[in-house]
C-alpha cells in the first residue's frame, strides 16, 4: 500500500462502536490526536441527495449487473462527480479494477490515495487524489454484491471528504468516520431497487 493511502480490507464497524481510542492514538502527535478527535466528533455530512444522484446510483447498480469494469467505472465516476458537486468539492478521479488483490489478511476492496502515485495508468496528473476500487472477489472472481461495492465506494469517498470538505489533516478510521460512511450509505442507497440482495 502506498504511503498516505487509505485502504479498505473489509473493515468491521466494530471500531464505530468503541468508545476508547485505539492504542495507536496515544502514539500520535498532539496535532494528529486533535485531528482524530475532531473526526470522531463529526457524525454526518451536510448532504441532501439530488434526483440525479439517486438516478446515477440506479445506473451504477445496472452496470454492476453487466459486470464490465469500464461500464462500472463510468457509472461510479458520474456518481462521484455528482456527489462532489453536491458537497461543493472538486471532483475526484476513480479507477475500477477487476479481481481484488489479497493476502493472508484478506482482500483489498478499495483504496484512497490523497496524492495518486505517478505511475498509475489511470491518471496523467499524478498528484491529484484518486480512488481505486476492485469489483470482483479474489477467490471466485464473482462481481461483488451491489451494496458491498457501494459501501466501499462511500468509504473511500469518505476519506476524500475528510480532506476536501472537512479540511482534516488526516483521515483516520474513527467512530465518527464510520458514522459518516453509514450516513452516506443510508441516505443514498435507499434508492436501489427493492429486489436487490444487499
Amino acid at each position: 500500500m502506498a504511503a498516505g493511502s487509505k485502504g479498505t480490507t473489509g473493515i468491521s464497524a466494530k471500531q464505530a462502536r468503541s468508545t476508547e481510542p485505539p492504542r495507536y492514538f496515544y502514539q500520535l502527535s498532539a496535532r494528529a490526536q486533535r485531528t482524530y478527535l475532531k473526526s470522531d466528533a463529526i457524525e454526518r455530512f451536510d448532504l441532501i441527495p439530488s434526483p440525479k444522484a439517486l438516478s446515477l446510483i440506479d445506473d451504477l447498480m445496472r452496470a454492476l449487473d453487466f459486470g464490465a469494469p469500464s461500464s462500472v467505472e463510468r457509472a461510479a465516476q458520474l456518481l462521484l462527480d455528482e456527489l462532489c458537486r453536491l458537497t461543493g468539492v472538486r471532483a475526484i478521479q476513480l479507477a475500477v479494477r477487476g479481481v481484488r488483490p489479497h493476502n493472508a489478511k484478506g482482500e483489498l476492496h478499495g483504496i484512497f490515495y490523497p496524492h495518486a502515485p505517478r505511475n498509475t495508468a489511470s491518471t496523467a496528473r499524478g498528484a491529484d487524489p484518486l480512488i481505486v476500487l476492485w469489483m470482483r472477489t479474489a477467490q471466485r472472481h464473482d462481481v461483488v454484491k451491489p451494496k458491498t461495492f457501494f459501501r466501499t465506494l462511500m468509504h473511500e469517498l469518505g476519506h476524500y471528504l475528510d480532506y476536501a470538505l472537512l479540511q482534516l489533516d488526516d483521515s483516520f478510521h474513527t467512530a465518527g468516520f464510520f458514522k459518516r460512511e453509514s450516513f452516506l450509505v443510508r441516505v443514498l442507497y435507499r434508492s436501489a431497487p427493492p429486489d436487490r440482495n444487499p
